[in-house]
């Protein structure tokens, strides 16, 4: 009996100090993926290490890039959607331009970091919009998702070729494609649907063109109609513009145009930045290109950029990396370091036909 009982302390004894040596391993790792975590991050924010180690952790770590609101950018996202951004350029065929793009040269190398920037940009841009949207009770279902992506292929011809530009140019799949292109498109065109629909601003504009077609129907002259309803540069004038390009035009007033002959006025146009009615006082060609003399009554509305500055300016948004900040004035994410910043502007001002620049 007390040989039982002995034996029994033994493996009593044996199992606490199994279960000791389990919790001081476990204990012993977590303290080393603590110290590792924070080692990692002073790498990063302070020293702005880049290192493979470093890349393969921010992988499976969500270190952020930067906060928009309650959201995170992960530096992961930033880095992989970088690399497309490169892989694009590399293997985009510049040769009918005569240049070519190669981020490995020094100037290579503070191209790509402008890159990186309007990438963060477009991400922290992306979460603003989809934000207003889902506050506007804008729901991207998986339906409509997939019914964008069809549509697209459509455009491209087929999937395989959809699959095999995006695996060439951009290193990704459908998903990817998702992800990173038709969701974010989708949330700003359906939220574009959603403001001119309901805000006062387009309700009143709406009106205000309305009341001028009208004045047109009741064989009021053109001119006298612009000069009392029309609005900015149109308003000057009593609506005359003068000659233009079609190239010189916003799309949608430029595919109206084309299908008007001198004399005629079309009906009431909505383009990005209002409402237009438009009138082709003459046309002619001229060095082979066709010329349009226009007169307009213009009524104006917010274009999205006006909104999206103005979501921007509530929005709570801080940038961790050391190389960007964000600018209240701006807008923008902006260089910290004063080099970068200079090269982007004399690569802006000197170089405008620069591929790097101009895509």
């Amino acid at each position: 009996m007390s040989k039982n009982i002995k034996k029994n302390k033994e493996d009593k004894k044996e199992i606490q100090d199994k279960k000791v040596g389990i919790l001081t391993i476990m204990y012993a790792v977590g303290t080393f993926l603590a110290v590792y975590i924070i080692f990692a991050a002073v790498a990063i924010y302070i020293f702005n290490a880049d290192n493979i180690l470093i890349q393969k952790t921010v992988k499976i770590i969500p270190y952020p890039a930067a906060f928009c609101n309650s959201k995170i950018v992960r530096i992961s996202e930033l880095d992989s959607k970088t690399e497309s951004v490169k892989k694009f350029y590399e293997n985009q065929d510049f040769s009918d331009l005569g240049m070519r793009v190669d981020f490995n040269t020094e100037d290579g190398q503070k191209r790509l970091k402008i890159k990186e920037k309007y990438v963060l940009n477009k991400m922290i841009e992306n979460l603003i919009i989809e934000k207003e949207a889902k506050k506007r009770e804008i729901v991207l279902t998986d339906d409509i998702v997939s019914q964008e992506v069809d549509r697209k292929i459509r455009e491209y011809g087929n999937e395989n070729d959809l699959r095999e530009n995006m695996s060439r140019l951009y290193g990704w799949d459908i998903e990817d494609f998702k992800k990173n292109i038709v969701k974010p498109d989708l949330y700003k065109e359906k939220l574009t649907e959603n403001i001119r629909k309901n805000e006062p601003v387009f309700q009143k504009a709406k009106e205000k063109i309305s009341k001028a077609a009208q004045d047109l129907e009741n064989k009021k002259e053109f001119f006298q109609v612009a000069e009392k309803y029309s609005e900015g540069d149109s308003a000057k004038n009593k609506g005359a513009l003068g000659w233009f390009e079609l190239s010189q035009m916003l799309p949608e007033i430029a595919q109206t145009v084309v299908s008007l002959e001198k004399g005629q006025t079309s009906d009431i146009m909505e383009s990005s930045i209002g409402y237009h009615i438009i009138k082709i006082e003459d046309r002619k060609s001229e060095n082979d290109k066709e010329l349009f003399k226009i007169s307009q009554i213009f009524v104006r509305t917010k274009n999205f950029g006006e909104y999206l500055a103005e979501w921007e300016k509530e929005a709570r948004i801080y940038v961790l990396l050391k190389d960007y900040h964000w600018s209240k004035e701006s807008l923008m994410v902006e260089f910290n370091n004063a080099e970068l910043e200079g090269f982007e502007k004399k690569l802006r001002e000197n170089s405008p036909d620069d591929v790097s620049v101009m895509f």
